[in-house]
């Protein structure tokens, strides 16, 4: 699972470009750069659309409060591009999306047959602004993201957010599994970013009544939604620290990687023949880079790559774990702490790489209730087995150690349940 890979393999795992084809820019990470700049030119974008099967798969693993469709998408960019007030920046975003280039049906309504196909990269879009922009991506490429910059984040209903702890520069929540940590597109919801706006939202108004009490109440401006300080992957759940000032997020900024900050993670995994950690109490620090599976063609997948990854350490200590059943198959509760960076999937792949793949994790080797081994008394979730539990960080402003706690979720609560793990454990 290891191994490292050439330049080239790099280059291909990448995006497989030496030059953006939307803007001909050279970028460090094409990959990263092309899906902001022309996401339509992805490797996985021009070999066609996603099949039906594909599809349906990756709605039920979002689940159909989290599912966004490509009508959605599409109405809502129609409707926010509308909705800008700057000719200018309306012009540029109608030809990127090639707004201009959908014709409505007598309804009203609009086709979504080859939208991507209708997309103009930035170069286009240069070429057809024409005049001082002729020739020059680059700055139409300015102006596209000035242009959605301008578009608000849409408001969702705060109801379900569960704040862990808030002060004037300081807001944490539980993060459900399945929710985005940001949104798709600015013009759709659906996020945990969109309930934090909607939460703000709702703080300014309740705010500027009370204010107003006996007066006429007047229009406050919109408030600057919190600023997320880090990101957890769409099935995981867990702790999320958002900063409510810039000038906390900076100070966060500067320690967030460094050892004054500690996020601990509860994993649930199944020890494997070369596993090294089996009994409560065993502990290990893996120290493995991790980078592209330059054996793989799937561009999101990681491994350990000792040629070309990234440094990575991962604390992995076995909290609790549960007796063997009948078909020799054993759980164990691990205790997960990033002690260096925070790569992609970093917890996963070090945690496979050690004989300990984690539950629902089919990527790199993990049990899933598609597997026919698995046993039947483990109800194993529909997600990766995985939930930020703890964050210990100083405060900006007094240095006080912060102890903030999410507890765990009802699916992962009822699979310990299941395989006989007592959460938390007795004193």
């Amino acid at each position: 699972r290891g191994g490292g890979g050439s330049a080239a393999g790099r280059r291909d795992a990448g995006a497989g470009f030496e030059a953006c084809p939307g803007c001909g820019l050279h970028a460090p990470d094409m990959r990263k750069h092309m899906k902001r700049c022309c996401p339509e030119k992805l490797p996985e974008k021009l070999a066609g659309p996603m099949s039906e099967e594909r599809q349906a798969e990756r709605r039920t693993a979002a689940g159909d409060e989290s599912w966004i469709s490509e009508e959605e998408v599409f109405e809502a960019a129609m409707r926010s591009v509308d909705a800008i007030e700057d000719p200018f920046l309306r012009r540029v975003l109608h030809l990127r999306f090639g707004l201009d280039r959908v014709e409505a049906a007598a309804d009203g309504s609009h086709s979504l047959k080859d939208v991507e196909s209708r997309r103009r990269t930035p170069a286009e879009v240069a070429e057809t602004l024409g005049g001082k922009y002729k020739g020059k991506p680059e700055a139409a490429l300015n102006h596209i993201r000035n242009a959605l910059r301008s578009i608000p984040l849409v408001a969702d209903d705060p109801t379900d957010l569960k704040v862990l702890y808030e002060d004037d520069e300081l807001l944490a929540v539980a993060k459900p599994p399945f929710l985005r940590s940001t949104p798709v597109h600015r013009f759709v919801g659906k996020s945990l970013t969109n309930q934090l706006v909607g939460y703000t939202l709702q703080q300014a108004v309740a705010k500027s009544a009370a204010a107003a009490e006996g007066s006429r109440p007047s229009r406050a401006p919109r408030p600057e939604p919190p600023l997320l300080l880090h990101r957890l992957d769409q099935p995981t759940s867990g702790v999320v620290l958002c900063a409510k000032t810039k000038a906390a997020a900076s100070i966060m900024q500067e320690c967030w990687h460094g050892p004054l900050c500690r996020k601990e993670y509860l994993a649930l995994a199944t020890p494997g023949p070369d596993a090294q950690l089996r009994a409560a109490g065993d502990v290990t620090v893996v120290r493995a880079p991790i980078g592209a599976d330059v054996a793989s063609d799937d561009p999101v997948r990681r491994a350990v790559n000792f040629e070309e990854g990234q440094s990575a350490a991962t604390r992995l200590e076995v909290l609790a774990c549960s007796p063997a059943n009948g078909a020799g198959s054993q759980f164990v509760l691990l205790s997960c702490v990033l002690e260096e960076s925070g790569r992609t999937h970093q917890i996963r792949v070090h945690a496979s790489h050690v004989g300990l793949p984690l539950v629902g994790d089919g990527m790199y080797g993990g049990l899933t209730s598609a597997d026919p081994e698995a046993p039947v008394s483990a109800i194993v979730p529909g997600r990766v087995a995985l939930h930020a539990w703890r964050l210990r960080v100083p405060h900006p402003t007094t240095k006080e150690e912060l102890l903030i706690e999410a507890p765990l979720p009802a699916d992962l609560a009822s699979c310990l349940e299941a395989c006989n793990i007592e959460w938390p454990p007795p004193p």
